[in-house]
């Protein structure tokens, strides 16, 4: 049959492999492309199977979708083990090896500054959740007009208390995500000062609507260190109703970026 190459990783030749894998197509097939002093690791599959017409009319098929995200991080684990690799995403294919060939020539100077940049390093993330309630009194406390209005409140009859409260319930609105940031950028700083590491924030916006997140490049021996601060940061932050989940090892997708360093 027709194949094309689907693409886990690229890392630097002489990566080991992997013994057990379930690959993309749910074979136990892992090969790896070399070019130079590079490696990709691949899986050749059905070229209708994996075809663009197939992959966009499968879009919405949840189980399938989820099937091929847990076989590609499944694969991408096994991987780290081996130590550095920079990660791609799923449904990274090439007409051949050739072409895949080509492609890791072109590319192997910014291919070889990843590798020296996420070398011994892991990615993690710290999610910024808000409980509702409590963070919605904390906003009070946070922002001077709202301690203002609510101090209006408080002394208001009890007609134009009513219409004031409706006001702040709008004001509230409109300060959550300024205010949101602001935490976000907080701990963000936290992050960079004590463990002086990469970091890449996403809002409430850029993760539609999802709670924002922080993004961390991490020695691999400096773990317990980001869970420290994550539980002092979950301890100043408890009366405000905002709590740190802290996720990971991940494949450092996020930073898997050239830089201009």
């Amino acid at each position: 049959m027709p194949e094309i190459i689907y693409v886990y990783a690229i890392a630097r030749a002489g990566h080991p492999m992997p013994q057990r894998i379930e690959a993309i197509d749910g074979s136990d097939r892992l090969d790896v492309v070399i070019a130079g002093d590079l490696a990709a690791f691949v899986t050749p599959v059905d070229d209708v199977d994996f075809s663009q017409s197939v992959i966009d009319a499968r879009a919405k098929d949840v189980e399938w979708l989820g099937s091929i995200g847990y076989r590609h991080q499944s694969v991408m684990n096994a991987l780290m083990h081996g130590g550095t690799i920079v990660p791609l995403r799923a449904f990274t294919l090439f007409a051949s090896e050739e072409s895949l060939w080509r492609h890791l020539e072109s590319e192997r100077a910014r291919l070889v500054k990843l590798l020296d940049r996420l070398d011994g390093k892991q990615e993690w993330t710290l999610r910024i959740e808000f409980d509702p309630q409590l963070w919605s009194e904390a906003l009070v406390r946070r922002v001077d007009t709202l301690r203002a209005l609510s101090d209006e409140i408080a002394a208001a009859p009890a007609g134009k208390a009513f219409l004031l409260r409706k006001k702040l319930d709008d004001e509230k609105k409109r300060a959550s995500r300024e205010a949101e940031q602001q935490v976000v950028s907080e701990v963000e700083r936290a992050v960079m000062e004590k463990l002086a590491c990469d970091t890449v924030a996403e809002t409430r916006q850029q993760r539609s609507g999802a709670f924002p997140q922080i993004n961390v490049l991490l020695e691999r021996d400096e773990e317990a260190r980001l869970e420290e601060l994550r539980d002092a940061l979950t301890r100043h932050y408890a009366e405000e109703g905002v709590t740190l989940a802290l996720t990971g090892p991940w494949p450092p997708y996020t930073f898997a970026v050239t830089t201009d360093d």
